[in-house]
């Protein structure tokens, strides 16, 4: 839950962050750019540069790392799930990467990371949002006709979960917060109440508090 509260910040303060957001049908392509102009340090000597793909429901996924080799052509990594439906072009400071044949599971924020072993440094962040339907698992139980639906758009998604948040915070700090500082206030109040009522009781009685007979002088003898 707490990673779903934080994924849906990061959503709504990219969507004002003027990050690069681009729409794509099912079945399409999409051209991203990763240069080291945008890194904040100052260096332009890197080791090595990964494209990572971050969504709220799955874990960040590797779409491919660049390996430049002095003596030879530069090495070419692509994810898992992202074989045979990559190109690149371009050296490893400012390349292009092509991915083909999108699904909505493609949709999330695409991040450029450069390598200066052992650090990385994200230089800049692509938003894709993918329509369409998504792929059938071999390996499902259920038959492609009946789960080929059409899923909701993510920026509706997005929408919904920006004002989901919303109003869970407004809710709590309306109705949540001023009850909290009542309860605090009211026992507060007992405590005073308590220890006034306690001085009184000892007072009548004749009996003086430790912290008054220490301050008293030692010559008093009444």
């Amino acid at each position: 839950m707490m990673r779903l509260c934080w994924f849906t910040l990061l959503l709504c303060v990219s969507a004002n962050a003027g990050n690069d957001a681009m729409w794509r049908e099912s079945g399409e392509n999409v051209t991203l750019r990763c240069s080291s102009a945008g890194c904040p340090s100052g260096k332009k000597k890197y080791d090595g540069m990964y494209l990572y793909l971050n969504q709220y429901h799955a874990k960040q996924k590797q779409v491919l790392y660049y390996h430049p080799c002095q003596h030879s052509t530069d090495k070419i990594t692509p994810g898992v799930t992202f074989l045979n439906r990559i190109q690149t072009n371009g050296s490893l400071e400012s390349n292009t990467i092509t991915i083909s044949q999108l699904t909505v599971n493609d949709s999330g924020f695409y991040s450029c990371v450069f390598q200066i072993f052992p650090d990385e440094v994200q230089c800049s962040v692509h938003t894709l949002f993918i329509r369409g339907v998504a792929p059938c698992s071999i390996s499902a139980q259920v038959p492609c006709a009946l789960t080929s639906e059409k899923s909701p758009p993510l920026v509706v998604i997005i929408i919904a979960a920006c004002i989901i948040s919303t109003l869970v915070t407004m809710i709590f700090v309306l109705l949540i917060l001023p009850r909290v500082k009542q309860r605090i206030c009211r026992r507060r109040s007992v405590q005073q109440v308590s220890n006034d009522y306690v001085y009184e009781v000892m007072t009548k009685s004749g009996l003086r508090p430790a912290q008054e007979r220490s301050l008293s002088s030692p010559y008093d003898l009444d």
